[in-house]
This record gives C-alpha cells, structure tokens and sequence, in this order.
C-alpha cells in the first residue's frame, strides 16, 4: 500500500529525517512525505513513532471523472471494504481545484454512495471534527485536474493528541511542532535543556520522550484498529517492543521554568500524566532568573507573542540572548519576528518556517 504522512507545510523535511530514523526510504511532497509500497507493519509502526506527522493516510487510489456518473462508477471500484464494514460511520473530507467537478460537497455525496454500493451495506455519515475524537472513520479526497485521489485516514483523532496534555496555558504548543523544533535542532537527548518560557511544558515533555525513546503514540489508539484486517496481536507485539527499548530515565537534565504561576501548575499537570515528573525539573522563575545546569547544551523555546508579554519582545529578546551567553548553551526559538529576536545579539540561523496558532513562525536557531 501506498502511504502520506501530512504535516503542518514546512515541517516536510524534518519528518522526511524522521522516518528514515524509522528505517523508511520516505519521499517529500508537498504537505507531508510518501512512503510507497508499505504494508500493514509499516502503517503501524508510522503512527506509533512519528513525532511530527499529523496523520497517517493510506492511499485507496487515483481515478479521472469528469461528470457524476462517472465518478460514482469509477469510486466503487475502490477498496473501500478493507478500511470500513456496513454500519460503521464514517466522513469524509474533500477539496477540488481547477476541476470540472468543483462542488466539494456534492463529490462528497457521490463518493459516499459509492461506497455503499462497494461495501453493500449502509454506512453512516457524521460531519468531519478536526479537533474532535474521530469517532467515524475519515476518507480524505483531493481533486486536482480532474484526477481525484482517495485515501483513508488510519490515525483517527490527529497525532499530536498523545494524551498527556488537558491543562493548557494561554497559547500551547502542538505536541508535534514541539518535537519538530526538538528534532531540527538537533536534540537527542545527550545534552542538558533548558526552556525557560515553557508554558504547558510542551517542549520539555517531547524532549523527555526524545532522549528516553518513548514511542509518542504508545498510550493512544488509532483507526486502523477499527479495520477488518487489524490483527491484535500484532500490534500489541509492536506496542510491547517500544516499550521494552525505552530508557528508564532521560540521560540528562532536562529544566523547564516561566514567571507565570498558572503556566507552570499546568505544565506539572501535564508532566505528571506523561509520566516524566522524575526527569523535568520545573519551576517559577522570570526569564533573568533562570538556571541551566553547567553545559553545554541547548535552550530550545517558543517565546510568548505580542500581548502575552506586553509588547516587550525586544526586551524579551534581549534577556534570552544573555541567558544563551551566560550559559554558553546553543539556542533554538520559534520566532514571529526576526527583527525583534535580533535584540538578542546572536547569531541566529534559519532553520524552517512554519505555523502556530495560524501565525507564520521561523525557527531559528545558533
């Protein structure tokens, strides 16, 4: 079976290293990477490791219509019965450009009575959640030119929902953009790290199960579970053998503290839930005051934007380059505004760009 892995666009070279770690010979494209020829094991262990992917969708195939009719006869000669059984609800979720077909919903309704007549039973239809919990099972279609690929989604509710994080602070870190900024650093875990405007602690958690190997997905479930060719056993196998090879401690410190007091209550919360408060030092200081252990090492953070710290970024920005010289740590910092970090007197480096919270942000690091 062919396999995409979405992510957030730019995040493409990053996963692409990612999944090569994994052992997959993966290929970029845009809005997330390829990995063709896959099977079932592979389709598992992609959801169970990936840090940074946002979903893992399985490609159903590729067909050209120009009018209803034929997209509804050329659609039920998909493999819609290997993903979902009669009765099972389901979604679907469709975009169409420079198509003869160009009502997204009405390529919806024919593509689900497509189905149907395929798997011979009536299969439920819900309204797509993106945030939600992914009760129904999601089809993804894309028509582009004419040509519509169809592919079924086999995460469910997306994979930076690792299940640790229910406290939140004012404006949280996406799990994978978290492990994304970890891993385009360059942090595997054998150095000290620092986040000193840590919010929820998203940073620091990913950071620990970066450096003890945890498998991110190992406590949540999946659609592909759901499926009528999912095998237990199998999985609970792969399950047992990332637990196995998971360090017991992370190798070095890892340190996480901010100045506001409801920032940090929620990131012991989440700490605890990950189950990684023995390997997080966490406390309530101002960025001035913060105390990396002796490095080096690395400061990875995403600073506060715009009003979250009154305006000041440049002063912000200026105590962040201190602390980096003070502790003679290398730095990496999810960034807004160039110009402002530039008050930090480093000599920062681009390293992607991407979203947050539906702004553009630069990573940049030293």
């Amino acid at each position: 079976m062919d396999l995409f892995a979405v992510c957030p666009p730019g995040l493409e070279t990053v996963l692409d290293a990612e999944l090569r770690t994994l052992g997959l010979a993966p290929a970029p494209a845009a809005g997330g990477v390829e990995v063709h020829r896959g099977d079932f094991a592979v389709l598992q262990r992609l959801n169970l490791w990936s840090r940074t992917a946002s979903r893992v969708l399985v490609r159903l195939g590729q067909l050209r219509a120009t009018s209803f009719a034929e997209l509804v006869r050329k659609a039920r000669a998909l493999p819609f019965e290997t993903v979902v059984r009669p009765g099972t609800a389901v979604s679907l979720r469709v975009t169409c450009r420079k198509s003869r077909l160009y009502h997204s919903a009405a390529v919806a309704q024919r593509l689900h009575e497509a189905m149907q007549l395929r798997i011979g039973g009536e299969v439920p239809r819900l309204e797509h959640d993106e945030e939600g919990d992914a009760a129904a099972q999601l089809f993804v279609a894309r028509f582009d030119h004419d040509v519509c690929t169809v592919s079924a989604d086999s995460s469910g509710a997306l994979l930076h929902r690792r299940g640790y994080r229910l406290s939140q602070s004012h404006a949280p870190l996406r799990e994978t953009l978290a492990a994304a900024l970890l891993l385009a650093a360059g942090y595997t875990g054998e150095e000290p790290l620092l986040d000193p405007l840590c919010g929820s602690g998203t940073i620091a958690i990913e950071a620990v199960w970066i450096a003890r190997r945890r498998a991110p997905g190992l406590a949540r479930d999946f659609a592909f579970q759901r499926w009528p060719g999912y095998e237990a056993a199998r999985f609970e196998a792969l399950r047992a053998q990332a637990r196995e090879q998971e360090l017991p401690r992370a190798p070095q410190a890892i340190a996480a503290s901010d100045a506001d007091p409801d920032a940090i209550a929620a990131a012991r919360a989440n700490v605890a839930r990950a189950a990684v408060a023995d390997d997080v030092t966490l406390e309530k200081r101002a960025l001035r005051e913060a105390r990396p252990v002796p490095g080096p090492g690395l400061i990875a953070t995403n600073p506060p934007y715009g009003v979250r710290v009154g305006g000041d970024l440049p002063g912000l920005y200026a105590e962040l380059g201190e602390l980096a010289r003070r502790s003679r740590y290398r730095i990496a910092a999810l960034v807004p505004d160039r110009r402002s970090a530039q008050r930090a007197r480093l000599d920062w480096k681009p390293i992607l760009r991407t979203q947050n919270g539906g702004l553009r942000v630069e990573l940049l690091a030293t």
